[in-house]
């Protein structure tokens, strides 16, 4: 793995991901896993929220299997700390919105609550993969906020998580091996700190919540 994202979803991760495959990178996402009905990868992922990511040759299995040399998004970006050690010489990419509040409005419209709406609240009942998913998410929910998620009342208590891991990841990885990427910047710093050549083609933007809420229909 070369590169590990440690962004919360909705920050541009899917956009990242983007970038990253036009700059030659097989890069890990929680599409790759939905796309690809991945119930191994799910049930991984699931123990890494129980454990605090205690799993980790189990989820170095899964990259080093797949042949991925980026991962960003959750359920990765959950253990990005983790990673980081288990691959030193990785760099760290990090998104974050412009501002808490704009985080939370877009996180709150789709992500939070995805699972509790039509279809995918119909699937998680009759499929396996999306109970298992559904499950996984709620894992990763709990993990982050250390209580159940179901307890709706939450919004003060994870928000000041998601700043703290802003702030962790700049605490914690050396500014050699970090980018905090700003999507407004484009290709220029991005291929800079990567040691990439700026391809020719506009830098993407994916996964608006219009396409998010369109994708699952």
């Amino acid at each position: 793995l070369e590169i590990i994202g440690s962004g919360y979803g909705r920050t541009g991760t899917d956009t990242t991901r983007e970038a990253l495959t036009i700059l030659g990178y097989k890069t890990y996402h929680m599409r790759e896993i939905i796309d690809n009905q991945l119930l191994s990868h799910v049930e991984v992922w699931k123990e890494a929220a129980e454990t605090n990511c205690a799993n980790i040759d189990s989820i170095k299995s899964i990259f080093e299997e797949g042949g991925f040399t980026a991962a960003v998004d959750y359920p990765e970006a959950m253990c990005w700390e983790q990673l980081s050690k288990a691959y030193p010489d990785a760099k760290v990419l990090h998104t974050q919105r412009e501002s808490t509040e704009k985080w939370w409005d877009s996180a709150s419209n789709t992500i939070l609550i995805v699972h509790t709406k039509f279809p995918v609240s119909v699937f998680n009942a009759i499929f396996p993969f999306w109970n298992a998913h559904h499950a996984m998410s709620n894992a990763m929910w709990s993990n982050m906020l250390k209580r159940d998620v179901k307890d709706n009342v939450y919004k003060e208590e994870l928000l000041a998580r998601y700043e703290s891991n802003n702030a962790r990841v700049r605490e914690a990885v050396d500014e050699s091996r970090l980018l905090v990427q700003d999507h407004k910047d484009g290709w220029t710093k991005l291929c800079t700190f990567l040691g990439k050549d700026v391809p020719n083609v506009p830098y993407p933007h994916s996964n608006t919540r219009a396409q998010f809420r369109a994708f699952f229909r």
